[in-house]
């Protein structure tokens, strides 16, 4: 069972993420985005679209769907999910909130 200690410790040992305050909840954040948010019904984390889906239909008592505007958002249950599990999707939802660097094709570099 993952706890909201659990979470914070985990959150925080993010290189370049700190806790704030959204909406009077604790949540964790880079420098761009926020991707996870402590409440009272469950841990919102920021992840892909079509990762969302694969964990509301793998397992829906742990990944509780909720509509947050046009699309659905997900609520991860504490107290059904391991410490590691957890870990590993405060990770993927990290990974989801930072930019993706981009790659310049070879073929253009230095051609004006």
């Amino acid at each position: 069972m993952a706890t909201i200690d659990d979470v914070r410790k985990i959150a925080l040992g993010f290189d370049g993420v700190q806790e704030v305050d959204h909406h009077a909840r604790p949540a964790f954040r880079t420098k761009t985005r926020i991707f996870a948010v402590i409440r009272s019904d469950g841990l919102w984390l920021h992840l892909p679209p079509e990762r969302k889906e694969f964990l509301f239909a793998a397992d829906s008592d742990t990944f509780v769907r909720f509509m947050g505007g046009k699309t659905p958002e997900l609520l991860v249950q504490l107290a059904v999910i391991s410490q590691t599990e957890m870990a590993g999707l405060l990770q993927e939802a990290l990974d989801a909130a930072r930019p993706q660097k981009r790659v310049s094709s070879p073929k253009n570099r230095g051609m004006r």
